[in-house]
């Protein structure tokens, strides 16, 4: 998804004409450019950083116009067809894949990395399709995008009638969702100390069958 391109894509041409004018002498003429003010740099820098802000507070508006979709589906097949390609471009899963196993995922081969990335894609899909069932007038709300050292975090609520309200926050970088922290928890976290303990204890075939069989769980097998 695309949202601000025409505003990057038209801001140089606009500063390159607006200096050409400031530079022009009464007859027209124009003379050396002078560099920006450090104060016209900072604006531009702010003005991307908000453009990249609205971004990322878009994409999670459209993930969860879709979840909304998938809670009006009967059948956990049409959510998980709805909400896979989505979660695809939204989530960045090898990110979230290389911070869960941590070490393990430096030790493992491209194609055997590959395969967990996909496991783990299959898990998340059918995790939200598990969760996002039966529509009773929930909805999102979003309240703020935050900018961080490398990225940014958008800070929605999920509100259910007659329920307590859930806070998510969406962690983000390069635009893509690498960690959602519902009420306070860490999904990232739980879900590395979740691997890691299986590794520990039983290996790593083991935590794959670990997956398959939360995978399973999900579609209600």
């Amino acid at each position: 998804m695309v949202y601000l391109l025409t505003l990057f894509a038209a801001r140089p041409m606009t500063t390159f004409m607006l200096l050409l004018v400031c530079c022009a002498g009464a007859n027209g003429a124009t003379g050396p450019l002078e560099a920006p003010a450090a104060g016209d740099e900072l604006t531009d820098v702010a003005a991307a950083t908000t453009d990249a802000g609205a971004m990322a507070a878009a994409k999670v508006e459209a993930f969860h116009q879709a979840l909304i979709e998938a809670l009006r589906l009967h059948e956990h097949e049409q959510r998980e067809a709805l909400l896979r390609p989505l979660i695809s471009e939204l989530f960045d899963v090898q990110r979230i894949a290389a911070i869960s196993l941590g070490r393990t995922w430096r030790e493992l081969a491209k194609e055997q990395q590959g395969v967990f990335v996909e496991l783990l894609s299959t898990l998340i899909v059918a995790t939200y399709a598990d969760r996002f069932a039966g529509y009773n007038g929930q909805r999102f709300v979003t309240e703020g995008v935050e900018a961080v050292k490398s990225g940014f975090v958008v800070r929605t609520r999920l509100l259910r009638p007659d329920e307590e309200a859930v806070s998510l926050n969406y962690l983000m970088r390069n635009e893509r969702v690498f960690n959602v922290v519902a009420d306070g928890v860490s999904d990232l976290s739980l879900r590395r100390a979740d691997y890691n303990s299986v590794i520990k204890n039983q290996g790593y075939d083991a935590l794959l069958d670990h997956i398959r069989d939360k995978i399973a769980l999900a579609r209600g097998g």
